[in-house]
């Protein structure tokens, strides 16, 4: 979008407007051990951080208004503060107890990214308690970049949950339809395997995980576990058929092979026509959606198989062992009687 590009380019020539907000609760506004508080820690941040580049508060217009000075006396505050405009005092003082101090962090979204701004937040929240203010006071650090950075959090914290209850919810559906554990439990693992090459892949590349990208661990398990029964279904039906395990699996990849990898490179294509986008987010969804899809297919042909085999050919084994514990002891059983 060249209106966004523009904007852009000039936020990163005249710097950008990124705020933390700082809104002061108290007792009374027109105290000016307060005012003398806000104009301290205001000047201590702007010296001391090298990212918060300036402040605005309702000092400033209290000393232009006074000679420079902050007055000795709540009466003469007031005083003052009633010849302010409210056009410039209401974007500092609401009502008698609600302060606001506004610290300029420039392009601390660019610059920094959301762990910098938290990091920042949490410095400041440092200072305020060690730069205490006066009694019957109390601060709180907000911002859209403070609330921004929460609100991701929010939606990307969970993304472990939504990945095991996602891992459950499959598993209990498909042991309700098949009655197996070993035909539930196989597609599962191996889209668990997918779920952590996803999350490595995107460590090592350096991509955050954003509310897009935090739902895809759900996304391979619906997509992968598809492509995972297909062929187990076919295993199974080429068994029935007398195949013995190498066989089955070996006439289910020649016969749905290439309807799996069709389906697959479907879905490749039409969510790589999101890299394209110009908004990072979605393009970077884009992106690790291909490359997840991908490694589904990969494990759908590689993982899947010998896993599949393998845990089967342990089952019928330990059936065929079951069995035969069973005849010896049947065969025990009737060679006692016949003596007797």
């Amino acid at each position: 979008m060249p209106a966004l590009l523009d904007l852009k380019h000039l936020g990163s020539i005249l710097g950008g407007t990124d705020q933390l907000n700082l809104v002061i609760k108290t007792d009374d506004n027109a105290n000016p051990y307060l005012l003398k508080w806000i104009d301290e820690f205001a000047q201590h941040e702007v010296d001391g951080r090298s990212h918060i580049y300036g402040s605005s508060s309702i000092v400033p217009l209290v000393k232009e208004m006074n000679g420079g000075e902050i007055p000795d006396t709540a009466e003469e505050v007031e005083h003052i503060y009633a010849q302010i405009p409210d056009s410039q005092k209401q974007w500092y003082l609401h009502g008698g107890n609600i302060m606001m101090l506004n610290l300029n962090i420039g392009n601390a979204m660019g610059e920094l990214g959301l762990e910098g701004i938290s990091e920042l937040s949490d410095t400041v929240k440092e200072d305020i308690k060690w730069f205490v203010p006066p009694p019957g006071t109390t601060v709180t650090i907000t911002g859209n970049s403070v609330v921004f950075f929460e609100v991701i959090g929010a939606l990307t914290s969970g993304r472990m949950l939504m990945t095991m209850l996602g891992i459950i919810m499959v598993f209990i559906g498909l042991l309700a339809i098949y009655r197996d554990h070993l035909k539930a439990l196989t597609p599962v693992i191996t889209m668990l395997i997918v779920v952590g090459w996803s999350g490595g892949i995107m460590y090592y590349t350096g991509l955050e995980y954003t509310p897009m990208t935090a739902t895809l661990g759900a996304l391979i398990l619906g997509v992968g576990s598809e492509y995972a029964i297909l062929m187990m279904e076919r295993y199974f039906e080429e068994k029935d058929k007398g195949a013995t395990p190498d066989e089955a699996m070996h006439e289910a990849g020649l016969k749905m092979g290439k309807a799996i990898i069709s389906s697959g490179l479907t879905t490749v294509f039409g969510f790589a026509a999101l890299i394209a986008s110009p908004f990072s987010m979605t393009s970077n969804f884009g992106f690790i959606t291909v490359i997840d899809v991908t490694l589904a297919l990969f494990a759908t042909f590689v993982v899947f198989p010998p896993v599949l085999v393998l845990l089967d050919k342990h089952r019928e084994q330990r059936i065929s062992k079951k069995k035969m514990k069973t005849m010896n002891t049947n065969h025990a059983k009737a060679t006692e009687v016949s003596t007797i």
